[in-house]
């Protein structure tokens, strides 16, 4: 019996890095999977409620980029720090923006509502923006400061949490 479980837990294992690597779209060239970006690229993507929003509305500011999906459950587990971490920073020079990967406006909007999110949500419908910042697994973190360079760049919550990053 034991050996029917490892052997399941190793399939679905296995099954959930095809299917992460599957929605990041990953590449065949080695080189340009993780390699590390100075300056964060640009972008234009639609909110939740389709309203357009770009890195670039944030020039001066700090921003922290949190890549994910709504069937990642290391990323469900995010949602109450990052919420946590907008209400204390909202009014501060200091933006937080979660980006859905490759899933629709109606799914991510439900995703929204039922936890109660109230930062903003932007979808990446193509996935050309989680590839542009070589995501290649989620959730992944990317806090920018107000020049535009990137200062972290990790999987998931950073060890200290996402108060570190302002440090």
């Amino acid at each position: 019996m034991k050996r029917i479980m490892v052997f399941m837990l190793v399939g679905v294992l296995g099954a959930c890095l095809i299917m992460t690597a599957s929605a990041m779209g990953t590449t065949s060239d080695k080189n340009s999977v993780g390699k590390v970006i100075p300056n964060a690229p640009g972008f234009t993507l639609k909110d939740v409620n389709g309203k357009e929003v770009s890195m670039h509305d944030f020039k001066g500011k700090n921003v922290l980029i949190v890549f994910g999906t709504t069937w990642c459950p290391y990323c469900v587990t995010e949602v109450n720090d990052l919420k946590a971490f907008f209400n204390k920073h909202k009014d501060k020079d200091v933006k937080l923006l979660s980006i859905d990967i490759q899933e629709s406006q109606e799914k991510v909007s439900a995703f929204v509502k039922k936890y109660g999110i109230n930062y903003t949500v932007l979808l990446d419908e193509t996935g050309d923006v989680a590839r542009s910042y070589n995501v290649y697994g989620i959730p992944a973190t990317y806090f920018v400061d107000e020049t535009g360079i990137i200062k972290y760049s990790g999987s998931g919550k950073p060890k200290e949490g996402f108060e570190a990053l302002l440090k």
